[in-house]
């Protein structure tokens, strides 16, 4: 996988309110790029117009193309956006609501292929839920569905994924086990840009963050970085805790347990 994504000057105004102002963002293949800001700050909307799901001004780039000029099925073969709830409730199977995924690859075929149903197999098995792909979908947990939707997503064959608070909900086993898959999927060269409201995840996860406060970017970098982090006690108004607290990581053996924190 090559590639990554780019953003430059991103704005957006929704009922002639501004609610982006200029934002800049890279994310690089490899590495977990967090989004962050406080309630209200602009993150869902910065990440719904990186997937071209609402309109902005500026430039947005994948692998160097630019993806406002691609029609929407090509552009999903460049970015796949996971919402943090979804409204699919239809009775389908797993298998199914993966298969979705694939209508990028043959936007005017309804007609599944033997590398249709071999996509498929992959996703599953790469977040690791082949077990699940005889179930009705409506009736998983919300972890489970949050995977499934996640399979859905690598199988258009994008190779950036953006992610909102996709740990929601989760308890803390589930949410550090997603944390390992994503930390797998960036080490096989997947470009992630994932909107997190929590701080220590950002802390603990990232490899690079983009700070936003009322539409506007306030910092960008590492985000363990000193100047980051005083950026943040400003936006937020609170101060940065020595890490000589409570955590938890997964117990060896557990999937995913050697990329716990």
């Amino acid at each position: 996988m090559s590639g990554g994504l780019r953003a430059r000057g991103v704005s957006v105004a929704l009922g002639g309110r501004p609610i982006l102002n200029g934002v800049d963002l890279d994310a690089a293949p490899g590495a977990l790029t967090a989004i962050v800001g406080p309630n209200g700050s602009g993150k869902t909307t910065l990440l719904r117009a990186l997937a071209g799901l609402t309109a902005a001004s500026g430039e947005i780039r994948a692998g160097g193309v630019e993806l406002r000029s691609l029609a929407p099925p090509a552009r999903a073969q460049r970015v796949a956006y996971l919402p943090q709830t979804s409204k699919l409730d239809a009775m389908l199977g797993v298998r199914e609501v993966v298969a979705l995924g694939r209508y990028a690859a043959r936007p005017r075929s309804f007609l599944h292929t033997r590398a249709d149903d071999g996509a498929v197999a992959h996703a599953l098995e790469r977040v690791g839920i082949p077990e699940l792909a005889g179930r009705a979908y409506p009736e998983l947990s919300g972890g489970q569905k949050r995977l499934v939707l996640l399979a859905r997503a690598l199988a258009t064959g994008a190779s950036t994924l953006l992610l909102d608070e996709p740990t929601a909900s989760l308890d803390v086993k589930n949410a550090l086990e997603l944390f390992a898959l994503l930390a797998s999927l960036a080490s096989d060269g997947y470009t992630l840009v994932v909107v997190l409201h929590d701080l220590d995840d950002v802390q603990r996860h990232a490899g690079h963050a983009v700070l936003l406060d009322a539409g506007c970017a306030r910092a960008a970098g590492a985000p363990r970085a000193a100047s980051f982090i005083a950026a943040a006690e400003r936006t937020y108004g609170v101060s940065l805790v020595p890490a000589d607290r409570l955590g938890f990581r997964l117990r060896p053996g557990e999937p995913g347990g050697e990329h716990g924190p």
